[in-house]
């Protein structure tokens, strides 16, 4: 037998640590702080992906990681959107609009069948990459189905034909479905993957008194036979995989909400990476090692988007603490910006003037505002700006500058006395949107060179409390906000030109949020219900869920990068500031051992 030497060129080495660098992948190492032999190999890991346009259960999927599709869902929706890897966008509608219905495919020639109008149907749709077309319908009308296959050789199995679970399996040519052997356990709500050929059906819902299953069963073509049976019984899952021995199970209820991850070998499931949102009712497509999960139900239905993918790297899953608490609640707007070590705010209620300076740990009370009341600003802790508001009764135009310790006011004014108006950027080069006053909301927008307001092209639409924001005068954005109602519009400036961005997932007020053009973090807002604690990074394109608040928050204050940022204050706490680390690569280490 030949040595690691021999074959690798090096001796193991004896290390006090494990090493970082991405040539430990493939080497062995002895680490004589544990008193074990390590490596690095790869591993399957959730990352976030960019959110539907439309939140929804109940919906179908098909295609590839990088050429996907969702379709249907909760709602009567005959929605259609395409994935390329990072963001969705509208494909053709459905010609009936249904829910748990099944899809298998590309995107280009996707296959719909099966769901809930209601009551079920056996109705079939084929899909060209631009518009759905009729195709053969089912032999038995159902919905909560499972499937698998292409367009022209697809599989529909299991289901509930209202009201009976069925275990009933048919195939389809491209043009007609016929009949073949059931599956051995009639059950409803789940999973499958695969091929016409070798296909793979798990999880699900039988009856009472054991009503959720882990029983998986293998399809080859024309026998289905008895499987591994899932380390978590679960109905309601979602699934991907290119055979009845490569696998991928993931979320599903028992009965909360799962984010349990497993992987099918042909023999056995085995436990890997959770999901990142725990949530069943979902869409999955795919293979074993390069999956997506979309939308599905959490306590609402969501919009997010995640990607399963082998990499040597296992990353360190962002997450919210509490930081230093504030000596004044600030509930309302605040003029608010810097880093997440150095960060200043100040105002956020009718009668405030106070500021504060954080220095990563402590708030401290530094130079009171000129002016009290509802402030819009940004900038850093050393050079702020604060613009408009008002007290509650009387709207301001002013302008103040901020140098770390005191607030001096400048002649330079905005257009129209505003309160709720936004602003990003620096104090030299300020971008200015939105607001209301007596005359209503407002679609003004000016930019500030540091001693003048230019009116530039408005908003697309009048708006306020669209706090939500990143970049600069030169390239930034404004999300959400209110035009009577809570909207989800991303507005962005180039310079020249507002053009419409990722829409977010939520439609909301008051969202908090900083960063650049191209790599912001947004959270909070008020939605129904209010004080939201969902936070989305931005990449100037679209909206990818991160981790969510432990509080949620209205007219939080904001300020730092997605891998750094901070929530200040807002409704309903005033006082807390909540603490945000972005996803860390991490090399995924092993303990070699010897069984």
């Amino acid at each position: 037998m030949s040595e690691y030497k021999t074959i690798f060129g090096k001796a193991v080495k004896a290390l006090a640590s494990d090493p970082t660098d991405t040539g430990a992948e493939g080497q062995i190492w002895y680490n004589t702080t544990t008193g074990s032999f390590r490596t690095v190999t790869a591993v399957g890991s959730w990352s976030a992906g960019g959110n539907l346009g439309t939140p929804r259960s109940f919906l179908a999927g098909a295609g590839t990681q990088d050429l996907g599709l969702a379709f249907g869902g909760n709602g009567g929706t005959t929605a259609t959107e395409e994935y390329d890897g990072s963001a969705w966008t509208a494909g053709g509608s459905l010609s009936q609009a249904r829910l748990s219905a099944v899809g298998c495919g590309t995107q280009t020639a996707g296959l719909a069948f099966g769901g809930n109008v209601p009551p079920v149907t056996a109705a079939t749709e084929e899909y060209n990459g631009t518009a759905w077309t009729s195709g053969g319908s089912l032999s038995t009308a159902r919905g909560y189905l499972a499937g698998a296959g292409i367009q022209t050789a697809g599989l529909a199995f299991g289901g509930d034909e209202a009201p009976g679970k069925t275990g009933k399996t048919e195939e389809y040519n491209g043009t007609a479905w016929t009949e073949v052997n059931d599956m051995s356990t009639a059950r409803a709500q789940l999973a499958g993957a695969g091929v016409q050929t070798s296909a793979l059906g798990f999880g699900g819902y039988i009856s009472a008194p054991t009503p959720t299953t882990g029983i998986t069963e293998e399809y080859d073509g024309t026998n289905w036979t008895t499987g591994g049976t899932m380390g978590t019984a679960r109905y309601a899952p979602a699934g991907a995989g290119a055979s009845s021995s490569s696998a991928l199970a993931f979320g599903g209820g028992n009965p909360g909400n799962l984010a349990v991850t497993e992987e099918y070998n042909g023999t056995s499931w085995t436990e890997v990476a959770d999901l990142s949102t725990a949530r069943k009712r979902l869409a999955g497509f795919g293979i074993q090692n390069s999956a997506v999960a979309c939308g599905g139900t959490i306590t609402g239905t969501t919009a997010a988007t995640e990607e399963y993918s082998y990499s040597i790297y296992s990353p360190i899953a962002a997450t919210w603490a509490s930081g230093g608490t504030l000596n004044t609640a600030r509930t309302s707007p605040q003029a608010s910006g810097g880093t997440y070590d150095a960060a200043f705010t100040a105002q956020g209620g009718p009668t405030l003037n106070a500021t504060e300076n954080y220095d990563g740990s402590t708030w401290t009370a530094s130079g009171n505002t000129n002016t009290t009341g509802y402030r819009a600003g940004n900038g850093t802790q050393t050079a702020g700006l604060a613009v408009g508001g008002s007290d509650g009764a009387v709207f301001y135009n002013n302008t103040e500058e901020y140098n770390g310790s005191t607030w001096t006011s400048v002649p330079a004014t905005i257009a129209a006395p505003s309160q709720l108006l936004a602003t990003l950027g620096t104090q030299t080069a300020t971008l200015r949107g939105g607001g209301n006053n007596v005359g209503g909301n407002q679609d003004t927008a000016q930019t500030y060179d540091g001693s003048t307001w230019t009116t530039i092209t408005s908003l697309p639409s009048a708006r306020n409390a669209n706090y939500g924001r990143g970049g600069t005068s030169a390239a930034g954005f404004f999300v959400g906000g209110d035009t009577g109602s809570p909207i989800n519009n991303t507005e962005e400036w180039n310079g020249s030109a507002w053009s419409a961005g990722g829409s977010y997932p939520i439609s909301a007020r008051g969202i908090g949020g900083d960063g650049s053009s191209t790599a912001a973090i947004a959270f909070g807002g008020a939605s129904p219900p209010p004080h939201q604690t969902g936070a989305n990074l931005y990449d100037g394109t679209s909206w990818a869920a991160t981790a969510s608040l432990p509080v949620g928050a209205e007219g939080a204050g904001g300020a730092g990068t997605t891998q750094n940022a901070i929530s200040i204050g807002g409704t309903p706490s005033g006082t807390n500031t909540q603490e945000f680390t972005g996803e860390i690569p991490a090399l995924a280490y092993k303990t070699i051992t010897t069984s």
